[in-house]
């Protein structure tokens, strides 16, 4: 996606939501209020517990630790992480991740904890602090035709301001957010005013917390609400616990929660503010939608932090435990806190967990129904791992003999087209202005330097294209490209030296997973056959590459706080499933991404090139990653009709387009297409390799083809033609191999895929006689 066509998307995206940002009064029923509804979704059985050895936890040993190599010029960033402490000596701070858009802009674009959106409010007249809501999924706004199925987007009202944490004093002019502890999957904040000293209001900002949690220190506190307070009532004072029952004017209950220092009383002074008698010392006011025992026996203990930690723990490695752990402060009746996890976590919970499941369901913006259980932790086991899917061309087709395997007459044509291929100028079209597109290159060249020594044999080919694509490397991993790359010492990582405006804002952090992937994976695909051909290009430290692409790994995907120079996974969030594409760009509906296929792409150049390093845990992480994003992907933005996650009249368009935190839109940031929609859809395909068909299995690529592909494909006239017609491979290859082996436009060739690996891929599978 080109910067400006980002920049317009943006400005579009948040002009409706400004035209839909209208609260309205909204009718409920006991349902709604009460909200322990029953679930009518079907679940799998529970995995079974296994002990997990934290010894063995593949997110211990860091990558590196030391500074990054010296050919990275040291850069400070031009835009500064708002309200954080950044130097030398700081920690990194998140830039693609849930909270980030609290260190963006004026800090007042809304972040999701899922199942809440909270943000810094300071509007004009109004009070002022940390806002925060809840939407159903009936409030959903579908667009551009609201009644159409299927409806090109949707997303949920933002910024209805049910509750807005604040204090006595508090302005829009002097209200002050200050953030700390950064961790992937949580944050610490802290509100205050310019002249409040040591007094604050903290705020811990964790993924999946039960309640919104603020402890007032030297602040008397004030609960606004602008839907306001029908009506306030004390419940109970038993046990260190005062709980409260607020009815807002939408006829939507919430629970109330002061722990702590209780000697504050909460009055209602108004319909829009509740007010405490005094200064909070240590009072923990505790909020959450609805009225239940549950948040009953697990109010006054609240999340901090999460940390995420994960074991193999079978022979054939396929089998993976990983666990979300948070660190809990306070204390509560049944001696746990609350948490909310995801569709994608719950049916893979261990037992232990599962067991602790409540009744409590709220929906999520874009995933689904989201369940509480009473505990401290998530522990999840994911039982198909990828660990058998590496370099050679595989497919999950019940017909693919699980090696790939290949006839005397698809050699010959593979041969044809790899005599013609290495015979370009590798050099001259990877050494370019964009780390994005020259990693595609340098992929395409690699594959075909693989396919000329692994599959085809031939030493004359190899010996022609090898020593192209390493020199093509080797201008990156020494740094000599158009726009070098440079280490960044404000969010701390490796970006661009090209403008914003350029390289698809690589320099604000947008798509390192996309662009870094395609060099990792390259990497890989060519250290494999210089080391079967008995060389040591990867560890020759006069090339650098090795170094080059472990800084690479470390900026993408760094698993250990020991690495003081890239913070955690950057990309992957293990909560959501999936990683976010999107950088430092503040966005009304969070982070996004629009190609699925891209982000499994990175991971598995990660675990190819763990193997060729022999990092046994970076290529466990690399399994886990791909193993979680098979499920979550299918749940969540690749849509078989049988979905249960996505709305009934979104599911048609069979893929979700730009998946953001609040909303989905069946589009591209560079258009639609050619004939069609066909781009929306080949986004989420490029590139095809071994791993594509671990996540796109047949039934969803057939459906996907007869619904939305099959009536586009012959009007197509450029390069996503060869596209779509590859990935017909991962149902039909026989029809693949027909229409590849009879056309040989280079037109009808996307610039990062060659004809050499797409006749060996598909042959490979069984598409060749």
């Amino acid at each position: 996606m080109g910067f400006s066509d980002l920049k317009n998307a943006l400005k579009k995206i948040d002009k409706s939501l400004k035209d839909k940002h209208k609260e309205k009064q909204q009718s409920g029923n006991e349902e709604q209020q009460n909200l322990a509804k029953p679930s009518n979704n079907s679940e799998p059985a529970p995995q079974q517990d296994t002990n997990f050895n934290g010894s063995d936890d593949i997110f211990v040993a860091p990558i590196a630790t030391s500074e990054p190599p010296d050919c990275f010029k040291r850069v400070d960033h031009a835009q500064k992480p708002e309200g954080c402490d950044f130097n030398d000596n700081s920690e990194p701070i998140q830039t693609n991740n849930f909270y980030n858009n609290l260190t963006l802009d004026d800090q007042t674009f809304p972040i999701w904890t899922l199942p809440y959106s909270l943000w810094l409010t300071k509007d004009p007249g109004q009070d002022s602090g940390m806002a925060f809501n809840h939407t159903d999924a009936n409030q959903k706004v579908y667009g551009p035709e609201p009644d159409a199925n299927p409806a090109q987007f949707y997303f949920n009202p933002p910024k209805i301001k049910s509750f807005v944490i604040s204090g006595v004093g508090f302005t829009p002019e002097n209200v002050e957010l200050r953030l700390s502890d950064h961790n992937k999957a949580s944050v610490t904040g802290k509100l205050q005013t310019k002249d409040s000293g040591q007094n604050h209001i903290r705020l811990p900002l964790v993924q999946g917390m039960g309640f919104i949690t603020a402890e007032y220190k030297g602040i008397q506190p004030v609960i606004a609400s602008q839907v306001g307070f029908q009506s306030f009532q004390k419940k109970s004072d038993k046990n260190g616990v005062v709980k409260y029952k607020a009815l807002l004017f939408n006829q939507i209950v919430w629970s109330v929660y002061v722990t702590g220092d209780t000697s504050v009383n909460l009055e209602l002074k108004d319909p829009n503010h509740i007010v405490g008698n005094k200064q909070g010392n240590g009072t923990i006011i505790q909020i959450a939608r609805g009225e239940s025992k549950h948040y009953d026996s697990t109010s006054g203990a609240y999340p901090t932090a999460c940390h995420i930690s994960a074991s193999v723990n079978s022979k054939d490695k396929k089998r993976c435990q990983y666990k979300l752990t948070y660190d809990v402060q306070g204390k509560s009746e049944n001696g746990t806190t609350l948490l909310w996890c995801l569709p994608h976590q719950y049916e893979v919970l261990a037992a232990s967990i599962s067991s602790r499941k409540t009744d409590l369901e709220l929906d999520s913006p874009t995933k689904g129904v989201m369940k509480a259980f009473k505990t401290n932790e998530f522990v999840m086991e994911e039982s198909d791992l990828p660990v058998d899917i590496s370099w050679e061309p595989w497919s999950s087709l019940k017909s693919f003999s699980g090696k790939a395997l290949y006839s005397d007459n698809a050699l010959s044509l593979i041969k044809q087209a790899a005599e013609k291929d290495v015979q370009q100028d590798v050099v001259g079209m990877a050494n370019i202005d964009s780390m994005y597109t020259s990693g595609k290159i340098l992929d395409k060249f690699a594959y075909i330097t693989y396919v000329c020594h692994f599959i085809l044999k031939d030493k004359e080919l190899t010996d022609t294209i090898l020593p192209k694509i390493k020199q093509a490397i080797e201008i990156f991993s020494h740094n000599k490209q158009i726009f070098p790359l440079v280490y960044d010492k404000s969010w701390k990582g490796l970006i661009s030296s090209a403008e914003p405006g350029a390289d698809f804002g690589n320099s604000n952090y947008n798509d390192h997973h996309f662009h870094y992937g395609y060099h990792i994976h390259a990497i890989a695909l060519v250290a494999k056959v210089d080391e079967d051909l008995g060389g040591n290009w990867l560890h020759d430290t006069n090339n650098n590459v090795l170094n080059y692409a472990i800084t690479l790994v470390r900026d993408i995907a760094n698993p250990s706080r020991q690495d003081k120079y890239f913070p955690e996974s950057r990309a992957f969030d293990w909560f959501h499933g999936h990683s976010f594409a999107h950088g430092i760009f503040p966005s009304g509906d969070g982070k996004d991404e629009e190609s699925s296929s891209e982000d499994y792409h990175f991971a598995h150049g990660m675990k190819l090139f763990a193997i060729v390093t022999k990092d046994a845990d970076m290529e466990a992480r690399a399994n886990l990653m791909l193993a979680i994003m098979k499920r979550s992907m299918n749940k969540y933005m690749l849509f078989k009709d049988d979905n249960k996650i996505q709305p009934k009249n979104f599911i048609k368009n069979k893929v979700a387009g730009i998946t953001f935190e609040n909303k989905l839109d069946y589009a591209t940031y560079f258009g639609r297409g050619q004939i069609g929609d066909e781009w929306i859809h080949g986004i989420h395909m490029i590139p095809i390799t071994p791993i594509s068909s671990y996540i796109r299995d047949e039934e969803f690529v057939k459906e996907e083809w007869d619904q939305k592909l099959a009536s586009l494909i012959d009007h197509i006239t450029d390069g996503w033609k060869g596209i779509l017609m590859l990935n017909y491979a991962l149902h039909d290859p026989r029809k693949a191999w027909d229409w590849f082996s009879s056309n040989d436009d280079p037109a009808l060739i996307d610039n990062g895929m060659s004809r050499t690996w797409t006749l060996a891929y598909i042959a490979g599978v069984g598409g060749a006689n």
